[in-house]
């Protein structure tokens, strides 16, 4: 036995793991030969486990007791273990061991000593916990975007409808009150399902100019959503904010993180205030702006009703860590705490760069279709109602529409004779091929054809593979569709030329 308890202090020593060896019928002591490094990691010193050898099991966490003792006293008919359960250091913070033990027979076979090890996992753990979040977020992502665009299928149908309401009502009567009620609720909706399915989706990546006001606006409207009602959310903007260039949907779901961490620490609800200010770079001390450039500054903190609960053990850290690798994208800094010790996250984000004005075309001067000559132009849609509807939108402009509920039909009618001018065509469809690729064979068919795409998911969809054409973002109204449809047929008119 002294030797080898010699052999495990040696192998203690060289690897960062705890040892034991116990005889066959001892009652369960865990480890008590730990290498220097693990102990130091836990908050102690090798010595310590030896002189008391009730250390290691009083630091097992309770919950968990009951199930490692019963592991162990299995022992004896299974002849090995296998168990993983949380131990607190020495900071009370937890960790995770894996511990392993097996029996050793002597020269007859008999039970003779039990020999363990336990490990570190707690990294191992952490990993396939942010996995396992990873794969249940992008699960969410993908059922999110499926059941919002079936969602504005939907809307669109009713906006349709009550658009036709309004416009076919007194502006004085009762009626025209209740519709015009009906049809902003549904507009209040489609904006909610477009933040929802922004954050659902996953191409993050690309930068752009912010207004900062508006993308509080958004973001405010779903976390009162997130956060739950037992929390009031303020938003303070400065008048003329600075635009920032970063990508939105990161830096907005950055502002969601910040505001899950500091609701974690208000278990009975509070205030969340989240400040937005220009600091320019002159007249202000280095370490407030250590851009050498004007920036915009935005504050997240949080002022809870009753007492202050401390984040779960590690869950700060990662989310910290995520809003840090945004912020940096974007050139900016991540400051934490606050003046007079209050508690507060401060996101520095250097101003944009001026745009250059913008030169507004012919097309988009228009405010809808009326007075247009006639065009001929090819619906491709699957659902029928949104097809029926879509129909009779167009008719309105004075266009002849052809129908089409699948990409294979939609190229057998432009594989004819009849002359086409716009292929107004959704991008999500069944039967093999999308309206992108409906689009690419419509233009090697007609290369002067102009098109329109339309869909319930994201805007920056159509850009794939460079398909050009403009873009409609369902539900839409009834003057979106006549701004979408004059530049869509003057692309395809300056093509043609």
């Amino acid at each position: 036995m002294t030797d080898n308890a010699e052999w495990l202090t040696l192998i203690a020593a060289a690897v960062p793991v705890a040892l034991y060896t116990a005889d066959a019928d001892a009652r369960l002591t865990g480890p008590r030969i730990v290498s220097e490094a693990l102990a130091q990691s836990l908050g102690y010193q090798p010595a310590d486990f030896i002189n008391n050898p009730d250390l290691w099991m009083s630091r097992v966490h309770p919950a968990d007791m009951p199930g490692l003792r019963a592991r162990a006293e299995e022992i004896a008919t299974t002849s090995s273990f296998a168990v993983e359960y949380r131990w607190l250091a020495a900071d009370d913070s937890e960790r995770i061991f894996a511990e392993h033990a097996v029996v050793i027979g002597d020269q007859r076979g008999r039970p003779s000593r039990i020999q363990g090890i336990a490990l570190d996992v707690t990294e191992r753990a952490s990993m396939q916990r942010q996995l396992g979040q990873t794969q249940r977020m992008a699960a969410v992502g993908r059922i999110t975007s499926t059941v919002t665009h079936e969602l504005n299928n939907l809307l669109t149908v009713i906006m349709w409808n009550l658009d036709l309401m309004t416009r076919s009502l007194d502006g004085n009567s009762k009626d025209f009150d209740r519709a015009h009620i009906a049809l902003s609720a549904a507009l209040n909706g489609t904006s909610l399902l477009t933040q929802v399915m922004g954050f659902a989706r996953g191409d993050r990546g690309a930068t752009d100019a912010i207004d900062v006001g508006g993308m509080l606006t958004r973001v405010t409207q779903v976390l009162r959503f997130v956060l739950g009602a037992d929390i009031a959310i303020e938003t303070n903007v400065v008048p003329e904010l600075w635009p920032i260039e970063a990508s939105p949907d990161q830096l907005e779901l950055a502002l969601v993180n910040l505001a899950i961490h500091a609701r974690q620490a208000m278990p009975e609800g509070g205030r969340l205030v989240i400040d937005a200010g220009n600091l320019p770079a002159r007249g202000r001390p280095q370490n407030e702006n250590s851009f050498g450039r004007d920036a915009v500054v935005i504050s997240v903190s949080g002022a809870a009703s009753g007492p202050v609960s401390p984040s779960p053990e590690g869950r700060g850290g990662e989310m910290l860590a995520m809003v840090r690798s945004v912020i940096e994208a974007a050139g900016g800094r991540l400051a934490l705490g606050g003046p007079d010790g209050a508690t507060q996250t401060r996101l520095l984000l250097p101003r944009a760069a001026p745009a250059s004005g913008k030169t507004t075309s012919s097309a988009d001067r228009h405010e809808n279709g009326n007075g247009h000559a006639a065009h001929t132009v090819l619906v491709v849609e699957d659902d029928p109602d949104v097809r029926n509807i879509t129909v009779a939108r167009l008719g309105e402009f004075g266009h002849h529409v052809l129908e089409a509920d699948n990409a294979k039909a939609a190229l057998d009618i432009l594989g004819r004779d009849d002359a086409i001018d716009l292929l107004f065509t959704d991008i999500a469809m069944p039967g093999g091929m999308n309206g992108l690729e409906l689009a690419r064979r419509a233009l090697q068919l007609r290369p002067g054809i102009g098109v329109l795409f339309v869909s319930g998911y994201t805007s920056s969809a159509h850009t794939e593979g460079s398909t050009p054409g403009e873009f409609l973002q369902k539900p839409y109204r009834q003057e979106d569709l006549g701004r979408a449809l004059n530049r869509a047929l003057h692309r395809g008119t300056t093509a043609a030329a």
